[in-house]
This record gives structure tokens, C-alpha cells and sequence, in this order.
């Protein structure tokens, strides 16, 4: 069988049930990136895995060619799963080229203090709050409900996601099951969403890429600390490690089902909290 065969006739079918932005970014590495070079080859006939290798490398984006390869990859081990392919084919390893480390631009305390009290009465306000204090991803952030919120207890249940996919909005379940979670806001978060309370979506009926317009809009207007908005989780991340959150709880918050994810791409600790440490070991060595 080709694998542009096992692809079309099989593989799409079998991932029917996969979230849709899920199923539309694998059908846009297939398409752009994999189909091309491989969907003529033979699930039988073994391939060098140098030839996978140079294939990567050619990428003029190595993110984007890491992203292929994780589609494709999936999509070898479930033939391989359903008897089409040689199991030698889930085990490949071809060398992927080097990504550089991604750095965040964040938010510091005093900036989001500063951007809390500039989106006093707006519109966005209560999203922005439980952005900002929740650390949660931009789907969430969209798709949360006022019905969410325990106002007596401040728990928040995270349930589903709103995003924009292929022009449309697609209100779905969080990305993992570990994102279906419920989380806590801070105490004056709480008091103020109790003075907003409504009804429905957060956001009303704005998709997300206008909530992302009119955050920014409002900021540039005001002159108020700006990141994009999937950057508020990551200034949540890191100013809740400056707070000494221990790390396996931030993970919690953040939804990750692994806490290296964490660890390595949310929370970078700065040189205050360096020069602590530093001085916390001194205390134990130098007596």
C-alpha cells in the first residue's frame, strides 16, 4: 500500500474524532509538507533513515519541519498499529534539525498590575483578569463561560476551548485531559468578577482573533504593558515561580501532563531569584 493511500483511505477516517484545529493542522503538514515527497512511497519497502533525515533538513523553518515530522511519525505508527507498515517504521529516529530555545516575551509583577488596572470597565476586562491569573491558553481563556466561576469559592472549571479554525469559530474540549481541570483565583480577582458577573461566554459573542484586536487596540490606546495574548500564560508561569510556586503546582495550573513542558518552556527564573538561591546555598556551606 502507498502511504499516500493508507493516508487518504484510512488514516483520516480512523482520526475522525480528533478535536478539528487538531485534524486541520495535520491536514496542512500533509498537504504542504509530507504529501509531496512521500505519498508515492511503499509502506513495504523500508527507507533509509538518512533519506528521512536530509528530507528534514531541507526545511527553510526547523519548527516547521519538526511539526511534519511529529505528523508524519504519528501517522507511520498507526499503520504500523493497523498492519499496513513494518514495525521497524514506529522506531525511526531521523536527526531533526536544532530549534533554537523559545524565549517569551513576559509580563513582571508591576506590568501586570499596570495592565489589571488599565482594563478597569472594559469590555475585556474579566477575560483579561482570568487570563492574567489563571494561566490559561488562549482557547480558554475564549471559550470561558461566567458559569464557570464558583463565586463562593473562587473555583474556576476549565471545560472547553474557542478557537478560530479555517474561518469559523469551533467551541471544543481542552486540548488534553489533563487541561480539564479546575483552577483557583486569587482573592481579588474573585471580588471583582463577582462586581462583573454576567451571563454566557466572557467575551460575548467575539471570536478570538477580535478579542486579540481589541486587547491590543486598548493597550497601544492606553499605553499599558502589552504581550500577545498566549503570552499571558507564560507571565503567569513566571511571575508565579518568582512568587516561589513550586514548579510541579504551576505544571498543575497550566494543565501539563508533563512537568519538563513546564519547566523548560514557562518558567525561566530571573537573576533575583538566582542571586536567592545562591545565597540560600552560601548559608549552608558557609557557617
Amino acid at each position: 500500500m502507498l502511504f499516500g493511500e493508507f493516508v487518504e483511505g484510512i488514516y483520516w477516517q480512523d482520526r475522525a474524532k480528533l478535536r478539528e484545529c487538531t485534524l486541520v493542522g495535520y491536514r496542512s503538514a500533509w498537504e504542504r509538507h509530507i504529501a509531496p515527497r512521500w505519498e508515492a512511497w511503499d509502506l513495504s519497502v523500508a527507507f533509509d533513515v538518512r533519506e528521512v533525515s536530509a528530507w528534514l533538513h531541507g526545511f527553510t523553518r526547523a519548527g516547521a519541519a519538526r511539526k511534519a515530522w511529529a505528523v508524519m511519525r504519528g501517522m507511520l505508527r498507526r499503520a504500523v498499529t493497523l498492519g499496513h507498515a513494518d514495525p521497524g517504521m514506529a522506531v525511526l529516529e531521523p536527526e531533526l534539525p536544532h530549534v533554537a530555545r523559545y524565549s517569551a516575551a513576559t509580563l513582571d509583577a508591576n506590568q501586570i498590575r499596570r495592565l489589571l488596572r488599565g482594563f478597569w470597565g472594559h469590555e475585556l476586562e474579566a477575560w483579561l483578569i482570568c487570563s492574567v491569573c489563571l494561566g490559561l491558553r488562549r482557547e480558554e481563556a475564549c471559550g470561558l463561560e461566567w458559569e464557570d466561576v464558583d463565586y463562593r469559592s473562587g473555583i474556576v472549571r476549565i471545560r472547553r476551548g474557542a478557537q478560530w479554525v479555517s474561518g469559523h469559530m469551533v467551541v471544543d474540549r481542552p486540548k488534553t485531559d489533563l487541561s480539564t481541570r479546575d483552577v483557583v483565583l486569587p482573592r481579588f480577582a474573585l471580588r471583582r468578577l463577582r462586581v462583573l458577573r454576567g451571563t454566557g461566554r466572557m467575551v460575548g459573542a467575539l471570536t478570538p482573533p477580535q478579542v486579540a484586536r481589541r486587547y491590543r487596540a486598548w493597550c497601544e490606546r492606553e499605553g499599558l504593558p502589552y504581550v500577545p495574548a498566549k503570552n499571558l500564560r507564560h507571565s503567569w508561569a513566571t511571575t508565579a515561580l518568582q512568587a516561589h510556586v513550586d514548579v510541579s503546582v504551576v505544571a498543575r495550573q497550566l494543565g501539563h501532563s508533563d512537568i519538563a513542558t513546564t519547566a523548560r518552556y514557562y518558567l525561566r527564573p530571573d537573576m533575583a531569584i538566582l542571586r536567592e538561591a545562591q545565597r540560600d546555598w552560601e548559608r549552608l556551606i558557609v557557617k
